[in-house]
């Protein structure tokens, strides 16, 4: 079962800011992400500050909220 596990704020390279939502579930023993726009695009995980759209290949970066 898949579960919502909260959002990440992060914004393009022109400065606009857009919410990634994780969701997670189990795949046997090890947890496994899945991550979407606020717009329903699929996005990936380069790495902990960095997410890139699947479809454009446009790259997101960590906003650190305050």
């Amino acid at each position: 079962m898949e579960s919502y596990s909260g959002r990440i704020l992060v914004e393009d390279a022109s400065g606009a800011r857009f919410y990634v939502h994780e969701y997670r579930r189990w795949r046997i023993i090890l947890p496994v992400s899945r991550h979407v726009l606020d717009t329903g695009e699929k996005v990936r995980q380069v790495d902990r500050h960095t997410f890139e759209i699947e479809h454009t290949g446009e790259r997101l970066v960590r906003v650190a909220e305050d």
